[in-house]
């Protein structure tokens, strides 16, 4: 899955690296594929992308089932983060 995903209370640091968010921050995220909004704390992200649906990771309206990482590196499980590009979109 894709998402955009912004801090929703905005607070980014000037400079990278000068913070770390905790888990219990609450996200805005968008899922490319169909542009549909979610909010999440960092912990249900986490949760999300690592074990899928549970109780853990908070309900999700998305269609995808989460588990980016499973198999590990050699199924192909990976997260990237990278900067938005808007005129992709």
């Amino acid at each position: 899955g894709i998402w955009i995903i912004k801090l929703k209370a905005g607070n980014y640091c000037s400079e990278f690296g000068q913070r770390s968010c905790t888990d219990d921050e609450v996200l805005s995220l968008m899922e490319a594929n169909d542009n549909h909004a979610e909010e999440h704390t960092v912990a249900e992200l986490i949760e999300f992308c690592v074990h899928g649906r549970n109780a853990k990771s908070g309900t999700w309206t998305s269609k995808g089932v989460g588990k980016y990482l499973e198999g590990g590196k050699a199924a192909g499980g990976q997260l990237v983060d990278q900067r938005f590009c808007p005129r992709i979109v």
